[in-house]
């Protein structure tokens, strides 16, 4: 498997998760659904940025130092993002 197309199939997924779980807030026509959106949008980066962290330094400490691997990255990310999809316009940061 190529890292490369592991990487760009990662972040397109990502870019159409907002498509996804910002889409499904109702709309932007009234303050109360853009304020949910934003917040949906804010959860989804921070549970797929937190995801793909804590994985990545998972798989290096546990490779004691020795290699990074990005395949684990990406999948941290998506875990991220699936597990914050069902409560991403209820949790507050």
């Amino acid at each position: 498997h190529s890292p490369t197309l592991i990487v760009l199939g990662t972040l397109a997924q990502w870019f159409g998760w907002y498509g996804l779980s910002c889409g499904m807030t109702g709309g932007m026509g009234e303050a109360a659904g853009a304020f949910t959106a934003a917040q949906v949008a804010m959860n989804n980066t921070l549970a797929a940025a937190a995801g793909g962290l804590v994985a990545f330094v998972v798989s290096f400490l546990s490779s004691r130092c020795t290699q990074y691997d990005v395949q684990k990255f990406c999948h941290g990310i998506l875990a991220g993002l699936v597990a914050i999809s069902p409560g991403c316009a209820t949790v507050t940061v």
